[in-house]
């Protein structure tokens, strides 16, 4: 989905703006393998802004973000 909305904007925005492509997940915190996969396909899709928003049911699901957003920009 966000791959064939990246493709009806193209050449439409203006060249600044940023498109925000999120992922929400209300179970729970994936792994940081899965978390990094799912980093790595929303930037496939050529959004400007990766945004990841999971569970956390305990201390470690936060560290899986942390390390994840360690690779980050």
């Amino acid at each position: 989905a966000a791959d064939e909305f990246m493709k009806s904007i193209s050449g439409k925005k203006p060249e600044k703006t940023k498109v925000i492509v999120s992922s929400h997940n209300y179970e729970n915190t994936p792994s940081v393998d899965d978390l990094t996969n799912l980093v790595a396909k929303i930037q496939s899709t050529g959004a400007g802004i990766v945004k990841i928003a999971t569970t956390a049911k305990d201390i470690t699901d936060v560290s899986h973000m942390f390390r994840v957003m360690a690779h980050c920009q």
